[in-house]
């Protein structure tokens, strides 16, 4: 386990989070990321700004059920 003052906590942020959507309930990061702000001040919270991702990589990490039903979803 690494040293707690030295780990950094990552947020993962793309513009389309923001928009209408059933999986992020309505438009709850409307205020995205400018709401992070206070956050982005400490040299801990690193904000990632998403490109997007390879089918290959997508498939890593969510199964293939999983990205069908968000390609269903009409955001």
């Amino acid at each position: 386990m690494g040293n707690a003052m030295t780990e950094k906590t990552g947020i993962f942020y793309h513009p389309l989070f923001s928009q209408k959507s059933s999986l992020t309930v309505g438009r709850r990061l409307a205020d995205f990321p400018q709401a992070l702000e206070p956050l982005l001040k400490h040299r801990r919270i690193v904000l990632y700004l998403c490109q997007p991702a390879t089918d290959e990589l997508i498939l890593r990490v969510h199964t293939r059920a999983l990205i069908q039903e968000v390609e269903r979803d009409p955001l």
